[in-house]
């Protein structure tokens, strides 16, 4: 890139379990919304974190995109960065991209920030808390019944 380009605007960010696309339509479909990641012990694998974004006014060709997640006070190196691009037809265009962010590790328990970056420039970020679960108990000898 021999000149500086302006960032693009962020429409959303959006974390989920499960992003599928409709071969048909080519439509997104997201599943399973989350804001927090319950953890039975630390550190603490996550299996897998799919992100939804969509942007516009974006320059013609393609943007650089960075999706950096960081501790809350950002005193640690990122959890996680991944690059990507989108490439914008048109100024007016809304580009929707997906991210696949595998093998989460997340050291303890806390605030963490999922942090979009388009042409080097913050653009977005959403919060995610990270919350340690009890360990599930042994089921009682007899069943429980109400009252």
């Amino acid at each position: 890139m021999s000149e500086q380009q302006n960032a693009p605007l962020a429409l959303a960010l959006i974390v989920a379990d499960h992003i599928t696309r409709d071969l048909g339509t080519g439509k997104l479909s997201v599943h399973g919304i989350f804001n927090a990641i319950g953890a039975l012990s630390f550190p603490w694998t996550h299996p897998s974190i799919m992100v939804y974004g969509a942007l516009t006014d974006g320059r013609l060709g393609k943007t650089p995109i960075m999706l950096r997640l960081v501790d809350a006070e950002e005193e640690r190196p990122p959890v996680v960065e991944a690059p990507g691009e989108v490439d914008f037809p048109d100024p007016f265009a809304i580009v929707e991209f997906v991210l696949a962010l595998n093998g989460v590790v997340f050291p303890e328990a806390g605030e963490y920030r999922l942090q979009l970056h388009g042409a080097g420039t913050p653009l977005l970020e959403r919060r995610i808390l990270v919350v340690p679960v009890p360990t599930p108990q042994d089921p009682p000898d007899s069943p429980q019944t109400g009252e």
